[in-house]
């Protein structure tokens, strides 16, 4: 697959473009709990879900259990359609997540979702979020997905997590709790921060426009509108 950025107006690290395309592919390829078109199904639902109705009304409801009916799919029908609790995830997840509470976790277990899925899920969405994003500030379109990969999920599950008073247990091991967070399944941990990690261009060899005191500026003022905890 080639470059992602290939006709990017701004120039772009090459470690990011290749970071971001190789995320792309991963996404393409089975999960440990989802297949591949299961993947580029919740990332279609992720993309779709600021456009949809219910999630249109949500941020007027007291809270993301307030908003009454049913998500429409963007996802097609048959065998690899995403059930609504998957849905339910994905849009919760995509545009709600600063007021999303362990009642809303606890009853998207209860619809079915296995924890191991719902973490995984999670990463696929923050993946692909992290990807459109840069390409939209940038002023690129969305992406293309590339096709679906054949292959069954691998089941993959890490036994070195422990509970921490979260809604998941997460990484026995870890400096920050943000890095432990998806360590249920390894394989989604990795998927998101090599897709994050060169993203984050706060390194001490990093060179910008602007100085550092601007820099974090910019990033505390993005951080506080998106209602971001850290």
């Amino acid at each position: 697959m080639a470059s992602i950025y290939t006709d990017a107006p701004l120039p772009v690290a090459a470690e990011t473009a290749q970071a971001h395309t190789a995320t792309l592919e991963a996404l393409a390829q089975p999960g440990a709990w989802w297949s591949a078109a299961g993947r580029l199904a919740i990332v279609g639902e992720a993309r779709a879900a600021a456009a949809r109705s219910l999630d249109g009304r949500k941020p007027e409801a007291l809270s993301p259990l307030a908003a009454q009916g049913e998500h429409e799919s963007a996802s097609e029908s048959g065998a690899d359609a995403l059930p609504p609790v998957a849905l339910t995830a994905v849009h919760g997840i995509r545009n709600d997540s600063g007021r999303l509470t362990r009642r809303w976790f606890n009853d998207v277990i209860d619809m079915g979702m296995q924890r191991e899925a719902y973490v995984e899920l999670v990463a696929t969405v923050a993946a692909s979020v992290v990807v459109d994003t840069f390409a939209q500030g940038i002023g690129l379109p969305l992406p293309m997905l590339p096709q679906a990969h054949p292959g069954a999920p691998s089941f993959e599950k890490s036994e070195a997590v422990v509970e921490a008073d979260a809604w998941l247990p997460i990484a026995r091991e870890g400096r920050a709790n943000v890095v432990r967070s998806l360590g249920l399944v390894p394989s989604a941990s990795r998927l998101f921060f090599n897709a994050f990690g060169p993203s984050y261009y706060m390194r001490p060899n990093a060179k910008f426009s602007i100085d550092h005191r601007q820099v974090e500026l910019v990033a505390s003022r993005v951080s506080a509108v998106n209602e971001c905890f850290y």
